[in-house]
């Protein structure tokens, strides 16, 4: 039977309650007879000897807490490892202190389980994804289970997204990834090339983040790619699908091809080539730049606030031929015809147009690269600049910035600021004759300590540099790319291996890290 002592006070509220709500108790209980309820907390630890010896010579200090289940027993909530040892080496009294509470829902209970492990000793990361897998299958939202235990929304998400990935959350278990590492694999469980892919990477300690955002790109752009494949056949068009292509011993372009007696084909006679069919091809556009033309004045000045039409690329249906023997047409002057490369200078050898080919493919990809490494780093830079204080040096960056008079950091002052206002996630003002400046004093006039004030300017600084840059960079480093980039390097910013070319580094190619990793 259960040895308890209750206090004077606690017997009276035995059977009080304050407008229908059990009163709690406070009782000394023998921690053998004391059922251990179900704990979001695996690994219990009981191997400390300080504390095992604590408990020994001085007893619970810290009461536990239980509640009464339907039979009278007292069933435990929290306290799980003082209660376990405590039965196990015994305390001066044989009795612990037990705060009784009424029994309360499970979604509570777990949640109050991991706010009491999280914050104290850190539970397991493994043991978070049980908690939060738990709190998700009794109905509680991603939202709720972050305001119930106090985690931030990002781990709840990883948290969520590893309890659907069977293969991630053993590697979890056994300590073989972090929760930000597994959020990830998870992600891309279903695709083994792209679990290859970051398992290179993590293996030679190269970001994550890059190659997973590398690899939706490319899932997005392959997904774009068919539904435009689709589009065209939905109009009769015979259009290759993008393994055919990759299939295909060579894809020529109708146009390039000459008939038996060297003529040109008529355009209108393409469809009826024999083995005729329809490759979907990116090309570039480059927008006609109306700044070029001359003004309705007559002079040819441009505005202070001029941007130059971005280039961008479209989707062209191109007719080709697979195989060029049953087309019936052949290569004019002995070019390729390929669709994947230029025509070329007349008299090139083919080791030079190897290398101009080879020179395009590099280029694509970095630029492809780039696209997805500006998608994380901006990401991160919005955390980043959400911080309360400045790091080490960057009194030193914003002082070369506004003594230099950087062109970035005059550009952006010239326009108010846009990417600062899209890093602190506020609307961009838009608009003429000032737009924006009330905006920038709120920004400037909320930041009225010191510590404030210098975190704000490095936002400023940091989001004009990040303003000026694109595609470009990576081609044409400067100093000042290297010296703000080392500086966010500095400060946690781990570069992909485009970015680290404004760092002056020679990238390894995603073919070499392959190999390597093999």
């Amino acid at each position: 039977m259960t040895d308890t002592i209750q206090t004077t006070a606690d017997t009276a509220a035995d059977e009080a309650t304050h407008d229908g709500v059990q009163a709690e108790e406070f009782l000394y209980l023998d921690p053998a007879d004391i059922i251990i309820g179900i704990n979001v907390r695996a690994d219990l630890r009981p191997d400390h000897k300080e504390f095992r010896k604590s408990i020994k010579e001085r007893g619970v200090l810290e009461a536990v807490t239980v509640y009464r289940n339907e039979d009278g027993q007292y069933v435990l909530l929290r306290g799980q490892r003082r209660t376990l040892t405590a039965a196990e080496v015994g305390t001066p009294t044989g009795l612990i202190p037990a705060r009784v509470v009424p029994q309360p829902a499970d979604a509570d209970r777990i949640g109050d389980q991991m706010v009491e492990n999280i914050h104290r000793a850190g539970m397991r990361e493994a043991e978070i994804v049980a908690g939060v897998e738990q709190l998700a299958l009794l109905g509680v939202s991603a939202a709720q289970i972050a305001k119930r235990t106090s985690i931030d929304r990002p781990t709840v998400n990883a948290a969520l997204a590893v309890t659907k990935a069977d293969q991630t959350r053993n590697r979890l278990d056994s300590g073989d990834l972090t929760l930000e590492e597994a959020a990830i694999f998870a992600e891309f469980e279903h695709d083994p090339e792209a679990v290859q892919r970051l398992e290179n990477h993590k293996r030679w300690g190269r970001s994550l983040a890059h190659e997973s955002q590398r690899l939706r790109d490319e899932a997005a752009e392959r997904d774009a790619d068919a539904a435009e494949v689709e589009r065209l056949r939905a109009e009769g068009l015979p259009v290759l699908s993008a393994e055919e292509v990759a299939e295909a011993d060579e894809v020529l372009r109708i146009e390039r091809l000459v008939t038996e007696d060297g003529e040109p084909l008529p355009e209108e006679e393409w469809p009826n080539v024999p083995g005729a069919r329809v490759n979907v091809v990116k090309e570039w556009v480059y927008p006609e730049d109306a700044h070029d033309e001359e003004s309705e004045d007559g002079t040819d000045e441009q505005d202070d606030d001029y941007e130059p039409a971005e280039p961008h690329q479209q989707y062209m249906p191109v007719w080709v031929v697979t195989d060029l023997a049953a087309s019936g047409l052949r290569r004019r002057g002995g070019g390729s015809g390929s669709t994947t490369t230029d025509s070329g200078d007349e008299g090139e050898s083919e080791e030079e147009a190897e290398a101009r080919r080879e020179e395009r493919r590099r280029v694509i990809a970095n630029n492809k690269a780039w696209s997805s490494a500006e998608t994380v780093r901006r990401e991160w830079l919005t955390g980043f600049v959400a911080r309360k204080t400045a790091p080490k040096g960057a009194e030193a960056l914003i002082c070369e910035a506004v003594v230099t008079g950087h062109h970035s950091l005059s550009k952006a002052m010239d326009h108010r600021h846009p990417m600062l206002f899209t890093l602190l996630g506020i609307d961009v003002p838009t608009g003429y004759y000032g737009a924006g400046h009330d905006e920038c004093h709120k920004i400037a006039t909320k930041a009225s300590m010191p510590k404030a004030a210098t975190m704000t300017t490095l936002t400023a600084v940091v989001a004009a540099w990040e303003a000026t840059t694109g595609k470009h960079s990576w081609r044409n480093p400067t100093a000042w790319d290297a010296r703000v980039l080392g500086a966010l390097v500095e400060w946690g910013y781990q570069p992909s291996e485009v970015e680290r070319i404004l760092l002056g580094e020679e990238p390894q190619s995603s073919t070499e890290a392959s190999d390597s990793a093999a």
